[in-house]
């Protein structure tokens, strides 16, 4: 019995240790992003921009305000038996007058991971329970950009980021079902500042863009190891965007990114190529946008996005996106925004 206890203690370690910095991905942020298949580091032009890529605020409105909510679900196949399900949510508010922008957005990502015992001859086999992980980041930044000439900007984001661990076991047989039992497991707080930087080009028609996150890697304790810490995994980014109207309002938009880095995932290792596209109608009152993006690392695991605007009165839009993934990824957002 005491080696079964080690063994499953053991296995849901190993599983923190595993999943929780490759999902804290989770959901995208911001709406526009995420419809048009998260291409958006050279696009940027508004709000978002805050996460997206700091410099991109300078290429676009007067000033820009948005507010943001969605949530993400993938119940990937486990032929393992130790991937059970993910589910996430994003919020984001942000204004921005450049050269200044501030934005606070919150970001929480959990996983379950089916645990498993080892019998007197040594096979493995599950053993009804789940191992259940969480990580809930809360974000404040300050950005400020700053024009290096007429055509190339470069901007920074300082945070000042709240991570909260969590980790529990449940004996729910759904995954989803554990993962609701989350709030009433052990959790841990931890407050960190961290760095975003990024760079935009924008030469008549088109940009080139480069965003840098979680420059420090910033740690968050953990609460089931005395000690132990979950870290977030850099990122960098690249992008290329083209737009009919710019430097001013584009009816088309065609984007391109492309991930420098790799992040670890519940599936496997990622490192995504992102494509999309957005187009306005109706004297800019209606946008309509969609996007595809998947895996140069592994498996492609492609996700497929689109999402709308609608204008309820000059420079004020609702917005919406739905995507849909190959392994029963689904994720949606709704979102409104102000520019001028």
């Amino acid at each position: 019995m005491l080696v079964k206890i080690l063994n499953g203690r053991a296995a849901c370690l190993l599983a923190f240790a595993l999943f929780l910095p490759g999902i804290a991905a989770g959901q995208s942020m911001g709406t526009r992003a995420a419809g048009m298949g998260e291409a958006f580091v050279a696009v940027a032009d508004d709000a978002t921009s805050i996460y997206w890529n700091p410099a991109g605020m300078a290429t676009g409105a007067f000033l820009s305000f948005v507010l943001d909510f969605g949530q993400n679900r993938a119940e990937p196949p486990n032929p393992d038996g130790t991937a059970a399900g993910s589910e996430g949510s994003a919020q984001f508010i942000g204004f921005t007058i450049p050269p200044f922008g501030v934005g606070y957005y919150r970001r929480s990502v959990a996983a379950t991971t089916k645990l498993t015992t080892e019998g007197m001859a040594g096979q493995s086999r599950e053993d009804g329970r789940q191992s259940v992980q969480a990580l809930t980041t809360s974000n404040i930044g300050v950005t400020l950009a700053q024009s290096i000439n007429d055509y190339i900007v470069v901007a920074s984001t300082v945070k000042f980021v709240r991570g909260e661990v969590t980790s529990g076991v449940s004996t729910a047989s759904d995954p989803f079902d554990a993962l609701d039992e989350r709030d009433s497991f052990p959790h841990r707080d931890t407050s960190r500042v961290d760095v975003d930087a990024g760079a935009m080009v924008a030469v008549e028609q088109w940009r080139l863009g480069l965003v840098a996150r979680n420059l420090t890697t910033p740690e968050f304790d953990r609460p089931d190891v005395e000690g132990g810490s979950v870290e977030l995994e850099r990122e960098v980014r690249v992008g290329a965007a083209w737009g009919s109207g710019w430097p001013g309002i584009s009816r088309l938009v065609v984007s391109t990114d492309v991930d420098i880095t790799r992040q670890a995932s519940l599936t496997g290792e990622r490192r995504d190529v992102a494509a999309g596209v957005e187009t306005w109608w109706l004297g800019q009152r209606l946008g309509v946008r969609g996007g595809l993006r998947g895996s140069t690392s592994g498996a492609a695991r492609p996700v497929v996005a689109g999402g709308v605007s609608a204008a309820i009165k000059t420079g004020v839009f609702v917005e919406a996106h739905l995507a849909r993934g190959d392994q029963d990824e689904r994720s949606w957002s709704v979102g409104a925004r102000l520019t001028f």
